[in-house]
């Protein structure tokens, strides 16, 4: 990699999904209400509020890619420690509990995971599709381009 490439670190993954889901043509999320973690503060990486009802929540937790001489490891491997970040902030109901809704799967709060697009790869292929759609889960490749 030479030296003018930007390096992939956890802010620039933050800030390429920020800016992804805010040019969303049918997104609606809302710029003014974005919050985004500042440096090794705690909470979720970034947390957006909108959505097409505007009182839905998108928590997502994004990781960097690593430079790192284990890299590769690191990179393929590194999800994980995000889905385990997200579970533990999922504190809402999934199953709505009354109404006329009563019994599906709470839509309102959203999850994803930014990750370099190599552990992205990973995470598609070992996270079920059953699994990432009861928890409401998507998840964000980012490349070097």
């Amino acid at each position: 990699m030479n030296d003018s490439a930007k390096k992939m670190t956890e802010s620039v993954i933050v800030e390429l999904v920020k800016s992804f889901l805010l040019e969303k043509v049918d997104g609606n999320w809302h710029e003014e209400k974005v919050r985004q973690a500042k440096g090794h503060s705690h909470g979720a990486d970034l947390v957006m509020v909108g959505g097409s009802h505007n009182g839905e929540r998108f928590i997502i937790e994004c990781k960097g890619r690593s430079y790192a001489k284990s890299a590769n490891s690191i990179n393929k491997e590194g999800w994980l420690n995000a889905v385990g970040q997200l579970v533990t902030r999922m504190d809402t109901e999934r199953v709505i509990q009354s109404g006329a809704t009563k019994g599906r799967i709470n839509r309102a709060y959203h999850y994803g995971l930014g990750l370099y697009w190599v552990g992205a790869q990973v995470a598609l292929r070992r996270i079920p599709k059953l699994i990432a759609n009861v928890m409401n889960l998507y998840i964000f490749s980012v490349s070097d381009d």
